[in-house]
């Protein structure tokens, strides 16, 4: 097939996505037969069309913080980051080092964007600002935090003492005052920044059996909710996400928690279960990773102190 016509391209600059196309057409009008070379050109040279049509989310550059990264949705999210060329700083705590590295190592190979990392309790006071400030040090003022944090026991609330739900208030609320407190000052610094709570679709619809977890998340949201509209001047947007039945360790867990309670099998438990959701499945890990990604992007300029599910319209509740 033979291309006929003479490429136009447009008088102002592109901005976002078609950046990379608009330099292809320029390269293409220094040749006699621009039609031609482009055509060719892109039979030949592109094997994937992404390397051509990429969404601009204005993260490349901007350094993230990941909370709690090594695995599971926080490293989807940081993956997700990476890939938009987001200076990434990956932690966990000590136990999971050995995860960690295999985390960065993973990340580099599928994105090309090698992260940093450095271990941190979530617990501890001490870790959260050694943390911040090794990212500031090593990498520059944070745009984006994003909160996540390991999920607390299961149980009926007669079986958790004090010690218990004071555990579950430090890991899943007050970690994340500790972090948004500590990273406030570089987005300040910068002009603008995103905050990114990872909670749980129980902060819509409470799940069986997981007290500590309801009681914990809710407490998230209506702290993101409040700061949300005390940082709005501050050119500093605040979400919630929580992820539905995502497929995760934590998910597989409490499936094999479930089937055994039934006397069941983890196979016949899930092919009911999935009878429950609308689109016949659980999500993704990449899913929850890029909506977390484009919440903390520049393509997200006035959404705010939302709470928004990723779960494939499971949850019935506004």
């Amino acid at each position: 097939m033979q291309l006929q016509g003479k490429i136009h391209s447009r008088a102002a600059e592109p901005v976002g996505f078609d950046l990379q196309f608009y330099s292809l057409l320029q390269s293409a009008q220094q040749v006699q037969r621009p039609a031609e070379w482009l055509h060719s050109y892109v039979i030949t040279k592109i094997t994937n069309l992404s390397e051509v049509f990429i969404m601009e989310l204005g993260l490349k550059g901007k350094v993230v913080l990941c909370m709690a990264s090594a695995a599971g949705l926080g490293k989807g999210i940081a993956t997700e980051m990476a890939r938009e060329g987001a200076k990434v700083m990956l932690c966990t705590a000590e136990p999971f080092k050995d995860q960690l590295l295999e985390a960065q190592a993973e990340i580099e190979k599928e994105t090309g964007n090698r992260p940093e990392t450095f271990l941190c309790d979530v617990n501890k006071a001490e870790d959260i600002e050694a943390l911040v400030k090794h990212t500031e040090e090593t990498l520059g003022d944070i745009y984006a935090l994003v909160n996540m944090c390991p999920g607390p026991k299961p149980g009926p609330f007669v079986s958790f003492d004090d010690a218990a739900w004071e555990g579950a208030f430090e890991m899943c609320l007050l970690s994340y005052v500790r972090t948004i407190r500590a990273v406030l000052p570089s987005m300040k610094r910068l002009g603008g920044g995103r905050i990114v709570n990872s909670t749980s679709s129980s902060v819509k619809d409470c799940l069986d059996n997981l007290i500590l977890s309801n009681t914990m998340r809710m407490g998230v949201v209506g702290m993101s909710k409040t700061l949300a509209s005390e940082v709005g001047k501050d050119n500093i947007l605040v979400n919630v996400i929580g992820p539905g039945r995502i497929g995760t360790a934590r998910i597989e867990n409490l499936n094999k928690m479930r089937a055994d309670k039934a006397g069941i099998s983890v196979a016949d438990y899930e092919k009911e279960d999935l009878k429950k959701f609308p689109m016949g499945r659980y999500g993704t890990i990449d899913e929850y990773g890029r909506l977390a990604t484009w919440l903390c992007s520049e393509a997200n300029t006035y959404v705010s102190g939302q709470t928004i599910l990723l779960d494939g319209a499971m949850t019935r509740a506004y």
